[in-house]
């Protein structure tokens, strides 16, 4: 690793330290004021910071080279290499020093150590038994490397096209991944299915395409090579959406040469510049995301305790007789607060349930008149296996051509749900989520105005200073960004128009779709039980290959649309729920704790307030002069988050 990629990843280290320790400040500040709700928003943002890595995701058709690649980033010989498709299960690499391996069991709370050295055999799919499901979901490669100790964590995901609940496996990670590296082989690249995924899966995604076995190709001939290459890309994503994101790598050359430490072989590799490349990606794009949320977060959790501060010093002017005659006067309106937040929590879950039922509707509707077109693309789909004259072997090769027919369907018909998502699906959801959010906004607006008046009328002081910076912002982003408790990402950040905008919003749309109905678009889901249902029907012994042929793909056609539509309705449906679960459910959390967590801390600095005016007026200036140091504090904390914020907004 040069001297630029280390300062890149320990500057962006250092600004992530820096935002932690503001983070730990204000969660002093919050339990001395005896704000357990924003101490809770500290606990978990600390949580996640200390836990959020780097994730960079290979991904790729099998037999593609991806764990050597992965083992010359590595510099070490690390994951398993073998011929035929090898790695079964997720596999991140972590630093650790001394060297470990670690597996994870499905719903297992806890993983088994195991020697690295023994990882290779249980991690690798079994040639015998290739559709037997490995016990193990994810492993975990602890190693002493310098790449990995700068908070990046490598990925190495199971060959796509392969198997069908190992694709399931790898698009279940594709949407946590903070850089993809597609791999692809240099001699033969782009081909159907890898531009099939490519449009499908990673379309939200800026992935860097590595094309490997470069050496395998004359020099004479390599500059075809690259521009074909990247013309297929364009053709697919358009001319300057992936420029200097192109990398033709020896990976087994990179390999040797890091292990003999021989600088100017693993340049010469090409692998070099890729990780210059994805370092710059890293600490530049990704970790400004990474950190403005959290930011955000924090934001706007230093407004609240900003403003709660001049309440409670006001409360503590009172008379205790007053103190008490306001407060028991204030209960009827905060009853009617606690309604008003059921009431809008109601909504929400209402308006949640009409956005998934039109995400089921359109997908179902669609899914059915999709199927439309199986015999159509079946008829079309090219083959490579054929059907002889020999009669022993006519049910084998007509097994292995219904197979290449139902595959090449199924990835047509993906190819063409994948563009109907992103092209009429995501416009629609997106257009009523904006107008959810307009809706959520006016009634927050409404329950923080009946909170202000509350306040006003218990201490007379109006909401001031710093804290009207909040009126730049909507109801919505302060509520799901603030004092709540749970910091959303992407997601909830694009609903509300906080930064990432509405590709963030609805990163997660396709990729949740796709793993709900893996089992349809996968060469080993639906072309499978179709293709055993055609061959039987058909194998009668004396046909022609050629009308033979034909047949299969009339018959594969109709099973298949017969199929799609039967499933249609149940997969829409799981789709929906998986769309309103990771998408919606987190925002109506957010607010719903955002509402009552700031009932709560009314109760208690008004509650905390009566306790110390009844210890007498020691007790009052102590309390005083304390949260007049807090207010100090509060504010040059506020002061560093800004300047972090600054730098982050310059990257």
């Amino acid at each position: 690793m040069t001297t630029t990629e280390a300062a890149g990843y320990d500057t962006a280290g250092a600004q992530r330290l820096r935002l932690m320790e503001i983070c730990r400040e204000l969660g002093r500040i919050a339990e001395r004021i005896g704000d357990v709700g924003a101490q809770n928003v500290v606990t978990d943002v600390l949580g996640r910071m200390d836990t959020d890595a780097f994730h960079v995701m290979v991904v790729g058709d099998f037999n593609r080279g991806k764990s050597t690649f992965v083992n010359a980033l590595l510099g070490a010989k690390v994951l398993p290499v073998k011929a035929t498709p090898a790695t079964a299960v997720i596999t991140e690499v972590k630093f650790g020093d001394p060297p470990a391996a670690r597996l994870w069991r499905e719903d297992a709370t806890e993983p088994e150590t195991v020697r690295p050295e023994d990882l290779t055999a249980l991690i690798t799919v079994n040639g015998k038994e290739r559709d037997r499901r490995n016990p193990f979901v994810k492993a975990e490669v602890l190693w002493p490397l310098d790449l990995c100790r700068r908070n990046v964590v490598l990925i190495d995901s199971p060959g796509l096209n392969e198997h069908a609940q190992r694709d399931e496996i790898t698009l279940g990670h594709l949407a946590k991944a903070d850089a993809v590296i597609f791999l692809q082989h240099a001699i033969a690249p782009m081909s159907i299915s890898e531009s099939q995924f490519l449009t499908s899966y990673l379309d939200a995604h800026d992935p860097f395409f590595v094309f490997t076995y470069f050496d395998a190709i004359d020099r004479t001939e390599r500059a075809d090579v690259t521009a074909g290459a990247q013309e297929r890309i364009h053709h697919l994503r358009g001319e300057d959406r992936d420029e200097g994101r192109f990398h033709f790598v020896d990976a087994k050359a990179a390999l040797l040469a890091r292990i003999a430490d021989d600088t100017a072989a693993y340049e010469e590799s090409g692998v070099g510049d890729l990780e210059r490349a994805l370092e710059r990606y890293l600490v530049r794009e990704r970790h400004k995301v990474k950190l403005l949320a959290p930011a955000r977060a924090l934001r706007g959790l230093a407004r609240e305790l900003d403003r709660n501060i001049p309440h409670e010093l006001a409360l503590l002017e009172a008379k205790s007789t007053d103190l008490e005659r306001d407060w028991e006067a204030a209960q009827q309106p905060l009853r009617d607060l606690e309604v008003q937040a059921r009431q809008i929590s109601l909504d929400l879950r209402n308006q949640t349930r009409m956005l998934q039922d039109r995400v089921e509707t359109l997908l179902a509707g669609y899914l059915a008149s999709v199927a439309d077109e199986a015999p159509t693309l079946a008829a079309g789909v090219p083959l490579t296996a054929r059907i002889g004259m020999n009669p022993l072997k006519v049910k084998e090769q007509a097994e292995q051509v219904t197979q290449e027919i139902a595959a090449g369907t199924a990835r047509a018909l993906e190819s063409k749900v994948a563009a109907w998502v992103g092209d009429s699906l995501e416009p629609v959801i997106l257009q009523d989520m904006e107008k959810l959010a307009e809706r959520m906004n006016a009634q927050l607006s409404s329950f923080e105005a009946r909170m202000s008046e509350l306040r006003i009328s218990l201490t007379g002081v109006e909401d001031a200073g710093r804290a009207g910076e909040r009126q730049e912002e909507q109801a919505l982003t302060r509520f799901v960004s603030g004092a709540a408790g749970l910091i959303l990402g992407g997601v909830a950040g694009g609903m509300v128009g906080a930064r990432f905008g509405a590709k963030e919003a609805l990163r997660t749309l396709p990729v949740t779709m796709a793993i709900v109905m893996a089992w349809m678009f996968t060469p080993f889901g639906l072309p499978t039980l179709v293709g055993s249902m055609v061959v039987h029907a058909l194998i009668k012994g004396k046909q022609a290959g050629g009308r033979l042929e034909t047949r299969m793909r009339e018959a594969v056609g109709r099973e298949m649309s017969t199929q799609m539509r039967l499933a249609a309705p149940e997969q829409a449906r799981e789709a929906a729920e998986a769309f309103a679960t990771t998408t919606m459910d987190p925002i109506a959390r957010e607010i719903t704790e955002g509402m009552s967590a700031r009932m709560r801390e009314l109760t208690r600095s008004v509650e905390s307030a009566r306790e110390i005016c009844g210890q007498g007026e020691a007790a009052v200036a102590e309390r005083r002069a304390a949260l007049r140091e807090l207010d100090t504090l509060l504010r040059r904390a506020g002061d560093d988050l800004g300047d972090l914020t600054d730098e982050l907004a310059l990257l």
